[in-house]
C-alpha cells in the first residue's frame, strides 16, 4: 500500500467520522457507498498483492473479515437513531467512540498475530481498506435495520434529486 492510498483511506475515515458524529439524515447512500468503495479498493489491493503463504494469508484475512464485521455490528448498536423534523437521522455517541477504539485495537492485534504466524505483512496491510469497509458495512446493516423498525421513511435522495431538477 502506497502513501497515496493510506492518505485516501485516512481521509475517508475522517470524513465518515465527522459526518456521523455531527449527525446526518438517514440516507442509504451514506450508509452503503463508503463501505462499498473501501471494500472495492481493499479487494483490488489484496488481489494485486502476492504473499509467500497464500493459505495462511487467506486465513488471516478471513479472521480479520469476521472481526471487522462483528466490530461493525457492535458499533451499529451504539449509534443513536432518531427523528428530526419528520426525517430519520443517526448520530454516533460516546459509546461509539469506545467501540471504534476497541475495534482498531483488535485490528492491530489481529494484524500483529497474523504477521507473527507468518502471514505476509504486505497482504495484511493491503487489506486495511477492505477491513474498514466490512466494518462499516456491518454497522450499516444494524443501523439500517434499526431505521426500518422506526417506520419513518428514509431520506430518499433519488426523489429529492429529481424534485430539484424539476424545480430548476
Amino acid at each position: 500500500m502506497n502513501l497515496t492510498t493510506i492518505l485516501l483511506v485516512a481521509a475517508a475515515i475522517v470524513y465518515v467520522l465527522i459526518r456521523r458524529f455531527t449527525g446526518e439524515p438517514f440516507e442509504v447512500r451514506h450508509l452503503v457507498v463508503p463501505p462499498v468503495l473501501l471494500i472495492a479498493v481493499g479487494g483490488y489491493q489484496v488481489a494485486h498483492t502476492s504473499g509467500q503463504h497464500p493459505v495462511l494469508d487467506g486465513a488471516v484475512l478471513g479472521a480479520g473479515a469476521l472481526l471487522a464485521v462483528a466490530g461493525g455490528i457492535l458499533r451499529g448498536l451504539t449509534v443513536r437513531v432518531f427523528v428530526r423534523q419528520g426525517r430519520l437521522w443517526y448520530r454516533y455517541t460516546a459509546w461509539t467512540v469506545v467501540v471504534w477504539l476497541v475495534v482498531v485495537g483488535v485490528r492491530f492485534a489481529e494484524s500483529a498475530a497474523g504477521t507473527a504466524l507468518g502471514a505476509d505483512t504486505a497482504v495484511v496491510v493491503a487489506a486495511l481498506p477492505l477491513m474498514f469497509g466490512l466494518s462499516l458495512l456491518g454497522e450499516a446493516a444494524v443501523i439500517g435495520r434499526r431505521g426500518l423498525a422506526t417506520g419513518v421513511p428514509f431520506g430518499d435522495w433519488y426523489r429529492s434529486s429529481s424534485r430539484d431538477l424539476i424545480h430548476r
